[in-house]
């Protein structure tokens, strides 16, 4: 039974939907062809940007989200005046509620949430290329609701580390992060 022949539609039915498969082929093959050039497009004007080293050097970027990041940050240094307002508008750090002795920790939902994707993307792909990454996501996975929760967590480290790179206009570099946290652990 499942190496029989295929069902063939009725003549009726091919004919009324010919001329339609074919109008819909060359509107999928129209827009491949305007997201390629829009992604050429895109590559072209992230290579002239001056801040395009900053957010090329972050790991698991590539070439889709490190201009992502950039057009999300901008060119205004002044925008984001501490790291937690790059955090609060991508929605990676949760929102707390105090009154009194009772004190609540709630879901960003006020947010820029395509700014929040592409930080959480950046999060997961930075697990395979960075060791700080990969190890603080371990860390902090057991303690989160879901996978979701644990990226944010990352991300929301990822987008300060990129705040303070973006502010000083310096590259990221793994070791130096790397000895950085050491120090501050030896601190504690």
């Amino acid at each position: 039974m499942l190496q029989g022949a295929y069902p063939q539609a009725a003549p009726e039915t091919v004919a009324v939907y010919r001329e339609e498969a074919v109008l819909l082929a060359s509107l999928l093959a129209r827009t491949v062809q305007a997201k390629k050039t829009t992604q050429k497009q895109l590559r072209e004007h992230f290579a002239e940007h001056p801040d395009r080293e900053i957010f090329a050097s972050l790991p698991g970027v590539g070439e889709i989200l490190a201009p992502g990041l950039l057009a999300k940050f901008g060119d205004d240094r002044r925008r984001f005046p501490s790291p937690a307002s790059v955090q609060a508008l991508a929605g990676t750090c949760p929102v707390t509620k105090q009154s009194g002795q009772k004190k609540t920790v709630h879901f960003r939902k006020a947010c820029d949430r395509q700014f929040r994707h592409i930080a959480q993307q950046w999060a997961l792909n930075s697990l395979r290329q960075s060791v700080w990454a990969n190890a603080y996501y371990q860390q902090v996975r057991p303690r989160c609701r879901s996978e979701n929760h644990a990226y944010r967590c990352l991300a929301n480290r990822w987008l300060a580390i990129a705040w303070k790179l973006w502010q000083s206009g310096e590259t990221y570099d793994e070791a130096y992060h790397l000895r950085q946290r050491a120090i501050r652990s030896r601190l504690r």
